[in-house]
């Protein structure tokens, strides 16, 4: 289990200790420091040095990028199964027993993901937001067809495609790392966003797929989080320049971008978008009837604006991207509608739909991840319970 880090360090210690908390002693935790101070992870590393589990990489003189940084923790695990999560997110211990009873029943399994629950640390957004908590506790297997249908054809895609198996908030098995890496360019990662060149190249070359109904991870985010500058303009602009400042270079003026005008810095979808053209031009990917969910996806991707004005430039932005590519031939399929944000300080929705329970992120009181997973487990399955019929 990989944990990497920038200046975000208090966040990610209830995390840690409930995975040392843990009974199992063949968890090893990898836990990357990338910070500009790094005495705050030095002192608390300091008093777990004793527990053979933590492997510990400190800072380098200067902080690096993002995929140099996931790069150097995965060179450092050496665990048979590899998960990856962010110093503001959670993840069960008990996953582990999980993983192992999966791979009882399925030796020949690759990866396996999970749902997740949604955590906003103070400040990411103005009004408390909700997150859904699945009745399922299904674990089921997904056929790659159907699969790579939904990644790389943007079948059924919302604002982005799915692409939930990969190494982040998901696990993917080391031999198959291993083997991904010696096929894409003799490293772990090679896009600079790097959970989605993870899961392309997983997708693209895992045998069998495991999906867990039941949530076993928290997805934080918190005020600095690229996620948390979602439908906010300037708040974007910014954090795509810090992005590409650690990285060193604008990845939207890449020599494979000619032909695609839809630049990262446009949106979550465009970001999406950039990294599948990546995958597909570097690596030979054809997967034919795509654009037109894209061209949706951008559509909703829009609606995300957080004012009319917002929305506006976003909408703006794509549709010169649609009229020139391929000759404006999918521009209409690009057909965004505004919708007026709710102005009431409360969750967007709470109660109960037919699969899901919809709860506000600080339900009972929770002031953390590891605390709303702690409240919402009490309305799932225990880990120890859960069916596995393959």
């Amino acid at each position: 289990m990989c944990v990497p880090s920038r200046n975000r360090q208090f966040y990610f210690q209830e995390t840690i200790r409930a995975l040392l908390a843990s009974t199992r002693r063949d968890i090893e935790l990898v836990l990357t420091d990338n910070s500009d101070d790094p005495s705050i992870m030095d002192a608390f590393i300091e008093g777990l040095a004793d527990d053979p589990r933590i492997r510990y990489l400190r800072s380098q003189e200067k902080p690096l990028s993002m995929v140099d940084n996931w790069e150097r923790t995965m060179a450092a695990a050496t665990g048979r199964w590899v998960a990856f999560i962010g110093d503001d997110d959670y993840l069960d211990p008990d996953l582990a027993d999980l993983i192992v009873a999966i791979e009882a029943r399925v030796p020949d399994i690759d990866a396996i993901a999970w749902n997740r629950l949604t955590f906003h640390w103070p400040g990411a957004r103005e009004q408390e937001m909700h997150t859904a908590i699945p009745t399922g506790c299904r674990i089921v297997e997904v056929a790659r067809d159907d699969l790579m249908r939904k990644t790389f054809g943007w079948e059924g895609a919302g604002r982005v495609p799915t692409f939930m198996f990969s190494a982040y908030h998901a696990t993917v098995r080391r031999d198959l790392v291993e083997k991904n890496r010696t096929r894409f360019g003799n490293r772990y990662f090679e896009h600079p966003v790097v959970d989605q060149d993870s899961a392309f190249k997983i997708i693209a070359t895992a045998r069998r797929f495991i999906f867990s109904e039941r949530p076993f991870s928290v997805l934080g985010t918190c005020p600095t989080s690229n996620s948390a500058s979602i439908g906010r303009v300037d708040d974007n602009a910014r954090r795509h320049a810090e992005f590409m400042a650690d990285l060193g270079r604008n990845m939207d003026n890449d020599p494979h971008m000619a032909d695609f005008p839809f630049p990262s810095a446009y949106g979550v979808t465009a970001s999406v978008g950039v990294s599948q053209h990546w995958f597909r031009t570097t690596y030979g990917l054809k997967y034919d009837g795509w654009e037109e969910n894209f061209a949706r996806s951008c559509a909703l991707d829009c609606q995300s604006a957080a004012t009319r004005e917002d929305f506006e430039i976003i909408r703006a932005r794509y549709e010169a991207g649609f009229r020139a590519w391929q000759h404006g031939r999918f521009l209409p399929f690009f057909q965004p509608v505004y919708i007026e944000p709710r102005e009431t300080a409360g969750p967007t929705f709470t109660g109960v739909t037919p699969l899901l329970v919809h709860v506000g992120e600080h339900f009972a009181g929770a002031s953390t991840p590891r605390a709303l997973y702690d409240a919402a487990a009490g309305m799932m399955t225990l880990p120890e319970e859960i069916p596995i019929a393959l």
